[in-house]
């Protein structure tokens, strides 16, 4: 198929985390996430300008990680076409009924080990009293508290092979932006985008597959950036890096560990993309596209990570 059609954004991610209510609260006190709902082991955020039910799902577990992404189909037609592709790959595991917030929805196995879902049924955010905005085109009242994050932006990922999982998501539709290569030509990192962000997942070859590297929420301006990290300082927490700027998609950003060990990311002032053959833009590691600014290198000249 030539440019399928069959997703239309980055629903959701869930993190699992040994410490869920420390979690929870550092995502909601220092980072400004409305929490929805909980459930059983669960709890269900969004940031204020999120319009379903939740786009981070906090999951209790023995250790920190990722436990799934979740893609909005770009219809209910195109869910019955992504479900026949996905069984074709032999990656599909079959339909579950859905979860809070959303419907039925088909999990797959993605070549590097992670699990995803996709739907199309969704529970759209209805804001309590006094949580409504004058805007009708907003989900809710902006949010004065802590960093205040307006939405879901991204997800990174660790895999055991870039080609491959690029290749994977190409299928699905999903455009190819910019890539990282080692100085000796191996792919290292692939950034893509269903949408008209920079992207809206990126992979990162680690070596191993299934691993999780940020969660990505992102502000409006570069000023609100840097003020967050006065924020996460002052509520008595630590910036692991940044603030800083990518030479890959333009970011501004900076990185923080929450208290159950996984890594969060705040993004401002990247790019977007509106032609459907703008890319993809392809970075050597001894260009630094990780860091416009810092003599800093993320990677090895290998292409292998300094820290994952």
């Amino acid at each position: 198929m030539v440019n399928p059609h069959f997703l239309s954004q980055l629903a959701h991610v869930e993190l699992l985390s040994p410490k869920p209510e420390e979690t929870v609260n550092y995502l909601k006190e220092v980072w400004g996430l409305e929490e929805t709902t909980r459930r059983g082991q669960s709890v269900y955020l969004r940031a204020w300008g999120d319009y379903f039910h939740h786009s981070l799902k906090i999951t209790e577990a023995a250790g920190p990680g990722l436990g799934h992404i979740g893609w909005r189909a770009d219809s209910e037609g195109a869910l019955q076409n992504v479900v026949q592709h996905l069984e074709r790959t032999e990656l599909g595991k079959g339909w579950i009924e859905g979860d809070l917030g959303h419907g039925k929805a088909y999990q797959f196995i993605t070549p590097g080990g992670h699990l995803s879902e996709v739907f199309w049924d969704v529970e759209w955010y209805q804001a309590p009293e006094g949580k409504e905005s004058v805007w009708k085109n907003r989900p809710q009242k902006q949010v004065r508290r802590g960093i205040g994050v307006r939405r879901l932006d991204h997800v990174t990922v660790l895999t055991d092979n870039t080609t491959v999982d690029r290749l994977f998501y190409q299928d699905l539709g999903i455009r190819y932006n910019e890539g990282i290569y080692s100085d000796f030509g191996d792919e290292i990192g692939a950034w893509m985008s269903v949408s008209n962000l920079s992207h809206d997942i990126a992979f990162i070859n680690a070596g191993f597959k299934g691993g999780f590297h940020h969660v990505c929420f992102a502000v409006e301006s570069r000023e609100e950036l840097l003020n967050a990290a006065d924020t996460i300082r002052e509520h008595g927490f630590e910036i692991e890096s940044g603030p800083g700027k990518h030479a890959v998609a333009e970011g501004l950003n900076l990185y923080a560990i929450e208290p159950g060990g996984n890594r969060i990311e705040l993004y401002a002032g990247a790019h977007l993309v509106f032609a459907p053959d703008w890319g993809p833009k392809k970075w050597k590691v001894s260009e630094n596209p990780n860091d416009a600014w810092s003599s800093f290198n993320l990677f090895n000249p290998d292409g292998s990570l300094k820290y994952s």
